[in-house]
């Protein structure tokens, strides 16, 4: 007997074992598995696919209704000189598919839809497998399965993938970035499965297309962009079968092992249903998720499914379970993850700060510089709005995000958070009675001392230096603090006369608490959270306690006003509250965010 030890394989990263994916690569005459390179530099095989349609001059439709990525796309050398399996003949079907879907999703929309590359070859890679899916299902399950043969024989020493069975090939999974357009995609989606259905004589194959979200917000604002899109969509009703004609939106909360007043029984829903799912990283851990994983998985068994995230690899990881990794690594169709989103101008600049000294002893300087930062995103863009039309830019708006905003007698993270918001309250009514001390810190920041604001990292340099480079030509051309500051209280506060902080909290159980300036009409901003009164009584604890000058109050007003805020119109310019807003609500305003105890640890957030 041997006393050797047994050889223990080497896991795969997620990001490196996306068979299906790299398998439609592989179609173009790419191989996946190879390295590549461009200019001397090492590039992933989607970038060589990419590169011929990356120039943002290649957007939209050329006078044939064509997109112009095709041409670009057919026409180039990377790849037409390899093996290629796929005909031009072939590849101008499935583009003729995907400008039809697109008119038809923006023939209500006042703004219409234009395809970045990266959403037209998402689109392309999904034509393409549902017409293998449709047409041939033994053939496309051999294929997959020879490609999963060859990738395990190249990575020798690695654990290996399993094989592809039946039950894999009816799920696809989209990983992409917050803000790539994930939604919009889902309609594409639909109507292409819809065209494949029908083409094959499939169309009545399944009851019902549901599209489960995470909770009621989010199926009311699905709803309204569904009809934008033109696809007939509501709420699910009990035994309504329509199709593939109609979604039905359905909250996963809502489903259960039985009937009851608020639940749907699953198995009442059969198995046959085309299932869109938003946020479908969610239910991969965690007891309770894990059941909804698999009453999800219940009805779709004989149907098709349809996932969108942009953290499934974040996900699978928290998840630690090698089943959900290995069917998600042969199921995600799509890779645009954050860090390509980023990385090709796509995504949201961030700093990443270490303060020697602890946030106590900086908060005021540095919450006041993340103010002026706000303010100077927002006075460029009114100053200079006709410059940004063609950009089709929001008014800016300020952001605080918690992990949970309740009052300070919860979790622990509840208290945290609690704890955090009553500190920007606290900043905000400082800075609004406190004119002097905010000019001289205003001074400090725009002129870029930071041994005087300590606002300074490990290696002794200024963490804003050159940040306010728009607000510093402003005084340097004759405008001082206090002209700053009276603008600032003009286009933030709502009210250029400034006063006492006043939180009021709208009159019903809407969550929201409103936030004015002195005497001014119109809030400033909103607190939208689950214990409202809670947290007004947990505030004014602490402004009795300190002497904070500020008022706490009920308000007369009623009418709920979140769904208004990502309305350019809306008055209010700062936003508080708990992570709703990191799942799927529809804001393109937001353009500075602070983060309260969030993304603590790896995981979906």
């Amino acid at each position: 007997m041997s006393n050797s030890k047994s050889k223990v394989s080497k896991p795969h990263a997620f990001r490196d074992k996306l068979l299906l994916n790299q398998w439609l690569i592989s179609l173009f005459g790419i191989d996946p598995l190879a390295e590549h390179s461009m200019q001397g530099k090492k590039v992933r095989p989607f970038r060589l696919l990419a590169e011929p349609i990356k120039d943002p001059s290649l957007e939209g439709l050329d006078h044939d209704n064509i997109h112009r990525f095709f041409h670009a796309f057919v026409n180039s050398n990377l790849f037409w000189e390899q093996e290629c399996v796929l005909s031009k003949e072939q590849l101008l079907l499935y583009e003729t598919n995907i400008v039809s879907h697109t008119q038809a999703i923006n023939e209500k929309r006042r703004q219409k839809i234009v395809w970045k590359y990266f959403q037209w070859l998402n689109l392309l890679f999904v034509e393409i497998y549902l017409d293998c899916y449709f047409n041939n299902r033994e053939q496309l399950l051999a294929d997959l399965n020879t490609y999963v043969d060859r990738f395990n024989r190249h990575w020798e020493g690695y654990r290996n993938i399993p094989s592809y069975s039946e039950a894999d090939l009816n799920k696809l999974c989209l990983q992409s970035a917050t803000g790539s357009g994930k939604t919009l995609l889902m309609h594409a989606n639909l109507l292409q499965y819809r065209h494949y259905a029908n083409k094959y004589g499939k169309g009545k194959d399944l009851s019902r297309v549901i599209l489960l979200t995470p909770n009621e917000r989010l199926s009311a604002q699905h709803i309204s962009e569904l009809e934008q899109s033109n696809i007939f969509a509501g709420r699910f009703i009990r035994g309504g079968l329509h199709g593939l004609e109609s979604v039905d939106v359905l909250e996963i909360t809502k489903l259960s092992d039985q009937e009851g007043p608020n639940t749907l029984e699953t198995r009442s829903l059969g198995d046959r249903n085309l299932l869109l799912v938003d946020e479908g990283h969610r239910g991969m851990s965690g007891k309770e998720e894990g059941v909804w994983f698999s009453r999800r998985s219940q009805l779709c068994a004989r149907g098709f499914v349809f996932e969108y995230s942009a953290t499934f690899e974040q996900a699978v990881a928290a998840a630690k379970r090698a089943d959900f990794e290995d069917s998600y690594a042969k199921t995600v169709i799509f890779d645009y993850s954050y860090r390509w989103f980023y990385e090709e101008g796509f995504g949201k600049d961030y700093r990443i700060m270490n303060l020697p000294k602890t946030f106590d002893e900086t908060r005021v300087i540095y919450l006041t510089a993340c103010l002026l930062m706000y303010y100077q995103q927002l006075r460029v863009y009114q100053e200079r709005n006709l410059d940004f039309a063609d950009f089709n830019l929001e008014k800016p708006l300020w952001v605080f995000v918690g992990s949970t905003v309740s009052s300070a007698k919860g979790s622990k993270d509840e208290v945290l958070v609690a704890t955090d918001v009553a500190k920007i309250i606290e900043f905000i009514a400082g800075f609004l009675a406190n004119q002097e001390a905010v000019c001289q810190r205003i001074n400090e920041i725009i002129a870029g001392r930071g041994q005087d604001t300590g606002l300074i990292d490990n290696n002794g340099n200024d963490i804003f230096v050159d940040a306010f480079s728009f607000l510093a030509s402003k005084m340097n051309t004759g405008e001082n603090a206090h002209d700053i500051y009276k603008d600032i209280l003009c286009r933030l506060f709502n009210n250029d006369a400034g006063g006492i902080l006043t939180l009021e909290r709208t009159k019903g159980d809407s969550g929201e608490v409103l936030l004015k300036a002195g005497n001014a009409s119109s809030a400033f901003g909103l607190i939208s959270v689950g214990d409202a009164k809670g947290l007004c009584d947990h505030v004014a604890q602490i402004a009795s306690q300190k002497n904070l000058p500020m008022t706490v109050q009920d308000s007369e007003f009623s009418q709920v006003i979140f769904q208004s805020v990502r309305d350019s119109a809306s008055p209010i310019n700062l936003l508080i509250g708990s992570k709703k807003f990191i799942e799927g609500w529809d804001c393109w305003r937001v353009s500075t965010m602070g983060l309260m105890h969030v993304g603590k640890s790896e995981g979906a957030q």
